[in-house]
């Protein structure tokens, strides 16, 4: 059960948004997008950004709200760091995952072969690796602004988390602007990015020190 439990927290935690108020439309050029949006990633070697969620929870009639600072480093180091309304702190680094509550760390260990499933996607999801991830199925939609990629588990073991992960890029900057999970159970995230700062030197204390 503990492990369950640290499987849901780091879905939750991740979980961001469900889809957006326009009508997307599937995309004209999807493998031109993706190709598009892989190069951009690819050129990306830090990311910098603020962030702001609201979770929506079937047990509550009103959203949680959070919000944090997010770090990226190329190609697989990342600080998920929420300080409001709580301090909760992911970090990954390389194959390492810890995960801080309050002023306390939890035990990841025993998540085992989940918990690195959960890592990578969570990397993949920045870097752009989400691609090559054989765990979904991917659909590439667009509207007049945007460009949205909808990733469908096929994995069984995510499948028992997710109903689908939506990412909205810029068309104009081809950056991630906001990430939305759904999760099998019914609850969502809306989670965006604001303040973004690329390809500038970040403390690498940030990526060892929770």
């Amino acid at each position: 059960m503990k492990s369950i439990k640290i499987f849901m927290t780091l879905a939750v935690l991740m979980a961001a948004g469900f889809a957006r108020g326009q009508s997307f439309k599937p995309a004209a050029n999807p493998e031109k997008v993706l190709a598009e949006l892989r190069k951009t990633s690819q050129a990306t070697s830090s990311i910098q950004a603020s962030f702001t969620e609201e979770k929506y929870l079937a047990v509550l009639k009103e959203p949680e709200k959070s919000s944090g600072l997010f770090y990226y480093q190329q190609k697989d180091k990342m600080r998920w760091e929420q300080r409001t309304p709580s301090k909760y702190i992911i970090l990954i680094n390389g194959d390492k995952l810890r995960i801080q509550e309050g002023n306390k760390e939890k035990n990841v260990g025993q998540a085992g072969r989940m918990a690195a499933q959960i890592k990578e996607l969570m990397i993949g999801l920045v870097n752009g690796d989400f691609q090559q991830n054989k765990g979904f199925s991917s659909a590439v939609l667009e509207d007049s602004d945007h460009y949205q990629v909808v990733l469908t588990p096929v994995n069984r073991r995510l499948k028992n988390i997710y109903s689908k992960i939506a990412m909205n890029f810029s068309k104009s900057s081809l950056r991630l602007k906001e990430l939305s999970f759904f999760e099998k159970g019914g609850d969502k995230s809306l989670m965006k990015f604001q303040q973004e700062k690329f390809n500038q030197p970040i403390a690498e204390n940030l990526f060892k020190d929770l």
